[in-house]
């Protein structure tokens, strides 16, 4: 069985390898980001794998039995790799239509595909689900809970989804590795203040105020960018309007007020608990693990470090963590 499954991670690796991207109908952003992604294709479907094995452990279901959601699915990478697995359905949804559009690209070239390819958010996954009549079993996200806009909405989409539904998502947004988190703090300070020419997040949220409230003196409108930071547009101006702010206590997170999208937001597991709880759901955290298929010295350093990450649960050296419902 093992090595049936080595043998279709094999599979789905060499079709993935094989696609000639620059010639995909899909957007500059999704081409580049896919290769700069393949370099390091055994690592990611390695990731999937164990994430996989961990959702089927969890559920007690085969897995052609299981209904899966691939949340924040961008290029569509592990939705294919489920589908190469033998998950029964897959349910692919991402807010951005280009990445719909590229996982679309990808599925015709390969023959595989996500049983539902949808564009949208917890909001319009749950509709779905409602006027479909599925309940899916499981959602795993890859790297995308640190960008997601509301937690506190989106556990209670969950929630009306599936009750029991059991959830998993990888972030590299971890509290507990401090060159991690030195890291992304240089990230949201470079979104928060502008970087390249383009304007920051805290110009953008006084730009906005100012178009909407052209009494407010100077002063006052950088005291509102600055305790509106974390929010979308909609909000800053009801924050304004009712003069009620929601500042964020941590100094770095920041978010996008055009699209609520956090730059790398770092939560403690704490913090994912006080947000999923009131809808239902406990979390556990979990060490990722480092790309230990590489030559050299490297690997040699990657096997060493993922044996501790292993056996004494050292948090403050992985790499990302594994969020999930036990």
């Amino acid at each position: 069985m093992q090595e049936s499954h080595h043998t279709q991670d094999n599979q789905i690796a060499q079709q993935l390898r094989s696609l000639d991207y620059a010639a995909l109908p899909i957007s500059d952003y999704s081409r580049s980001y896919i290769l700069r992604l393949l370099p390091n294709l055994d690592y990611y479907l390695d990731i999937y794998r164990r994430c996989l094995a961990q959702m089927l452990a969890a559920l007690g279901l085969a897995p052609a039995q299981v209904v899966m959601v691939d949340y924040g699915g961008g290029h569509g990478f592990l939705s294919l790799f489920a589908k190469s697995q033998g998950i029964g359905r897959v349910v692919y949804i991402d807010y951005n239509p280009q990445a719909a559009e590229t996982v679309t690209a990808i599925s015709s070239q390969i023959g595989l595909s996500p049983d539902v390819i949808l564009c949208g958010s917890s909001a319009e996954l749950r509709q779905w689900c409602r006027d479909n009549g599925v309940v899916p079993h499981a959602l795993l996200g890859m790297d995308v809970i640190e960008h997601i806009y509301r937690l506190d909405t989106f556990f209670a989409d969950l929630q009306a989804i599936n009750p029991k539904l059991y959830q998993l998502y990888t972030t590299g947004s971890t509290p507990y590795n401090r060159h991690v988190v030195k890291r992304l703090h240089q990230f949201m300070l470079a979104d928060e203040l502008g970087h390249n020419g383009q304007p920051g997040f805290f110009q953008l949220r006084r730009d906005h105020i100012a178009a909407h409230f052209p009494t407010l003196t100077a002063l006052q409108l950088d005291a509102w960018a600055q305790a509106t930071r974390g929010l979308a547009y909609d909000d800053i101006l009801q924050a304004v309007e009712t003069g009620i702010p929601d500042p964020i206590s941590d100094p770095y997170n920041t978010c996008d007020p055009a699209t609520g999208s956090w730059t790398e937001r770092i939560l403690t597991l704490a913090q994912y608990q006080e947000l999923a709880r009131p809808c239902g759901f406990d979390l556990a955290v979990a060490n990722g693990f480092y790309n230990d298929s590489r030559h050299g010295l490297k690997g040699l350093i990657s096997k060493g470090l993922n044996i501790l990450l292993h056996c004494r649960r050292l948090r403050a050296l992985a790499p990302f963590i594994i969020i999930h419902t036990p």
